[in-house]
C-alpha cells in the first residue's frame, strides 16, 4: 500500500506526450503516471502537475541542472523578518510557547536549506523544554536573541546547498590533512603533508576548563588557519582522539559552554565554503600534533623532520573576556 500527497520525479528525454484528460503536453513519464491514476480512479487535479528546468517542492527552489536546492528571495526574506519579529524586544520580551513554536517550525522548514544551522536552534529549544501549556507566555533571554539574529544574519549570506558539494568523501578526497591534540599545558596541530605544526599555551580567558572544551578549540584554531589557505580548500579532514568533539560536530549538538565554538565552525565553513570531516585517531598515533602540544619542540622535529614550527592564538570570538 502507498499513501502519497505529492511526487516529484525526472524526465531525460525532452520530447512531450499528450494526456487527453486534460488536453495538455507533458513529459512522457508524468503522462505514464497520471495514466495509471486515472486507471486506477485515484483523484488529481491538473493545476498540481507541473513541469519546468525548476520546481518548487515544500517551498523550496530545486534545481538539478545547477544542482542546488534554495529558498526564494520572498521566502528567505519572509523569514528573516520572522525571525527579527520574533526578537525585537521593543514590542516584546515574551512570547506565548505556540509562537515560540510556530517560528521554530517555521526556522527548521528553512534549515532544510541550511543544514548547518541547526545548533543555533538549541537555546530556543531549552527555552521552551517542558512547557506544555500553549499560550503561557516565555520570556526571550540574551542567548536566544543572540542565535535568532545570528541565524537570519546568517541565511542572508548563505546560498543554500549545493548538492554536488554536498555529497560524501572520504580520505582519499581530501585537500588538506590536520592533526590536532592538547595536553595540560598547551593545545597543537599540524598539516604533516606540508611540513608545518603550530603550538599555543593554555589561553588564561577561557570559558570552560576541560579537555573537551580544549580539545574542541584546537580542532576550531585548525580550521581557522585551513580558511586562509591559498589556493582555498574544499576538502578538509581533521584527526582528533576526542570522540567527545566528533560527536560534536558531527551531529551538531553542543553541550552547554560549547556552542560559542560550535557556531563560529559552523560559521567559518559556511563563508569559505568548506567540506568538514572528523575522524578519530588514536593518542599513540598522534604523536606529532601531541609534542606540540606539549611545546616539546625538539622531539616534534625528531618526530618528523623539516617541520617549521609557529605559535598561535586561539580565536578570541569564542574565549571568555579577557582577565
Amino acid at each position: 500500500m502507498h499513501y502519497m500527497d505529492n511526487t516529484w520525479s525526472y524526465e531525460m528525454d525532452p520530447v512531450l506526450a499528450f494526456y487527453q484528460p486534460y488536453d495538455s503536453w507533458y513529459p512522457k513519464k508524468q503522462v505514464k503516471l497520471l495514466e495509471l491514476y486515472h486507471e486506477l480512479g485515484l483523484p488529481h487535479v491538473k493545476k498540481k502537475q507541473v513541469f519546468r528546468w525548476s520546481l518548487e517542492i515544500i517551498g523550496l527552489l530545486v534545481n538539478p541542472i545547477k544542482m542546488t536546492i534554495t529558498m526564494s528571495d520572498s521566502n528567505q526574506n519572509e523569514l528573516m523578518a520572522a525571525i527579527r519579529a520574533f526578537i525585537d524586544t521593543t514590542v516584546s520580551r515574551q512570547w506565548a510557547v505556540i509562537e515560540w513554536q510556530r517560528i521554530l517550525g517555521w526556522i527548521n522548514w528553512g534549515l532544510n536549506v541550511y543544514p548547518l544551522l541547526h545548533p543555533v536552534l538549541q537555546p530556543a529549544y531549552t527555552k521552551i523544554s517542558g512547557k506544555l501549556i500553549i499560550h503561557a507566555q516565555v520570556y526571550l533571554n540574551c542567548a536566544v536573541i543572540r542565535h535568532l539574529n545570528w541565524i537570519a544574519d546568517t541565511i542572508d549570506a548563505s546560498d543554500g546547498i549545493h548538492m554536488l558539494d554536498a555529497v560524501e568523501w572520504d580520505a582519499s578526497d581530501m585537500d588538506l590533512i590536520i592533526y590536532t591534540d592538547v595536553s595540560l599545558t598547551g593545545l597543537g596541530f599540524t598539516a604533516p603533508h606540508r611540513l608545518i605544526g603550530f603550538c599555543a599555551s593554555m589561553p588564561a580567558n577561557k570559558l570552560l576548563a576541560t579537555i573537551f572544551y580544549y580539545e574542541a578549540l584546537a580542532i576550531a584554531s585548525a580550521i581557522l588557519w585551513a580558511t586562509g589557505l591559498r589556493p582555498s580548500v574544499n576538502h578538509l579532514l581533521i584527526y582528533t582522539n576526542s570522540l567527545n568533539c566528533i560527536d560534536m560536530f558531527n551531529s551538531l549538538h553542543a553541550q552547554e559552554g560549547y556552542s560559542d565554538i560550535l557556531l563560529f565552525t559552523v560559521c567559518m565553513i559556511i563563508s569559505t565554503k568548506i567540506s568538514l570531516r572528523i575522524f578519530h585517531i588514536p593518542g599513540t598515533d598522534n604523536a606529532v600534533a601531541n609534542a606540540l602540544s606539549q611545546q616539546l619542540l625538539a622531539t616534534t622535529i625528531n618526530l618528523l623532520p623539516g617541520l617549521k614550527i609557529h605559535h598561535f592564538q586561539p580565536p578570541c570570538e569564542v574565549l571568555g573576556p579577557v582577565k
